[in-house]
C-alpha cells in the first residue's frame, strides 16, 4: 500500500499512457476507423490554417446519397452573363443550386453582376477539356516530367475517370462578379489562372475586398469555397460535404453513369425551361 501511495501519480500517469494507447491501437486497427481519423485530422488542420485545402484522397473516399434532384437550365436573368468561351450549353444546374444562385443574384446591388465560366460539365466536354490541356501543356513544356504535367492539368481539368464531383454533378459553379458590361472584378488573377488563386498575400485592399464579398454572397446560400479555387463554389456534393466536416452529407453525385455496351448516360432528369427554348 505504501508503494502505491508514493507512487500514485507515476501509476496513474502510466494507467492513462496504457489506456490511451490500447484506444489507438483499437481505432487504428480498423482500416474504416483509420479512414474516419485522417479525415477528421485533415478537416481541423485545414479549419486551424496549418493546411490551405483537404487531400483529394478524402474528398474522393465521403459518401454521397444520391437525391435525384433534376438539373434545371439557369434561366435568363438580368444579374446573369455567361463566358461563351468556356461555358457548356445549355447551361445546368441542379434545381436548388440553381434556386439559390438566383437568389445571389436578386441580392446584388445594382452595379454587379455575376458572371458563370461553367456550372454542369457532360462527360464529353470533362475528356475535351483534359485532352485538350494536356496537349496545351505539353506543347509548351516539352521537357517537363510527366508528374508535373499531370499536376498542372488537374489545376483547370478533371480528370475523366475521376470520382471528385464537383461539375459533373451539376453542383458546382465556376463564376465572378463582373460590372454591367460584362467586365470581371479584380481578383488579382484571371479565371483558372494559377498563381495565386487564394492566397491573399500579394493581393491589393481592393483585390482581397473582391474575394470576400464574393464568398459573403455566395457562403449566404449555403455555398463552399474551393480554396485554390477563388471562382469555384458548389452546394451538395462531396466538396461541399468534406469542407463542412461532414463525410456522408453530399446528395449530388455524377449526373452520368457508364453502362456496359452503352457508355455513359444521364441518370438525372433534365428540365429545360419553355423561357429558354
Amino acid at each position: 500500500m505504501d508503494f502505491i501511495k508514493y507512487n500514485l501519480e507515476e501509476i496513474m500517469m502510466a494507467a492513462i499512457i496504457t489506456a490511451s494507447l490500447f484506444v489507438l491501437f483499437y481505432v487504428l486497427k480498423s482500416k474504416k476507423r483509420r479512414r474516419k481519423v485522417g479525415f477528421y485530422i485533415n478537416f481541423i488542420l485545414f479549419k486551424l490554417g496549418v493546411k490551405n485545402h483537404i487531400s483529394k484522397t478524402y474528398i474522393g473516399m465521403s459518401h454521397v446519397k444520391e437525391c435525384y434532384e433534376p438539373l434545371v437550365d439557369v434561366v435568363a436573368h438580368p444579374k446573369i452573363f455567361y463566358n461563351e468561351a468556356t461555358i457548356e450549353r445549355p447551361v445546368l444546374l441542379r434545381k436548388s443550386v440553381a434556386d439559390r444562385l438566383y437568389k445571389v443574384a436578386d441580392k446584388l446591388p445594382d452595379d454587379i453582376c455575376i458572371k458563370i465560366y461553367s456550372a454542369y460539365r457532360s462527360r464529353v466536354r470533362l475528356e475535351e477539356i483534359w485532352k485538350n490541356e494536356m496537349e496545351r501543356i505539353e506543347k509548351e513544356n516539352p521537357g517537363m516530367q510527366r508528374g508535373e504535367i499531370l499536376a498542372l492539368v488537374k489545376f483547370k481539368a478533371t480528370a475523366p475517370d475521376s470520382n471528385m464531383g464537383g461539375h459533373d454533378t451539376g453542383a458546382a459553379i465556376d463564376m465572378a462578379l463582373c460590372d454591367k458590361n460584362g467586365n470581371d472584378l479584380d481578383y488579382g488573377t484571371k479565371y483558372h489562372e494559377n498563381a495565386m488563386a487564394r492566397s491573399t498575400v500579394a493581393l491589393t485592399s481592393e483585390q482581397k475586398q473582391n474575394r470576400k464579398y464574393l464568398l459573403k454572397l455566395m457562403k449566404s446560400q449555403g455555398f463552399v469555397q474551393q480554396p485554390l479555387q477563388w471562382w469555384h463554389y458548389s452546394y451538395g456534393d462531396r466538396y461541399w460535404a468534406v469542407y463542412r466536416g461532414k463525410r456522408r452529407a453530399a446528395i449530388y453525385g455524377s449526373a452520368e453513369k457508364e453502362f456496359e455496351n452503352a457508355g455513359y448516360q444521364r441518370v438525372i432528369k433534365t428540365v429545360i425551361s419553355s423561357v429558354n427554348k
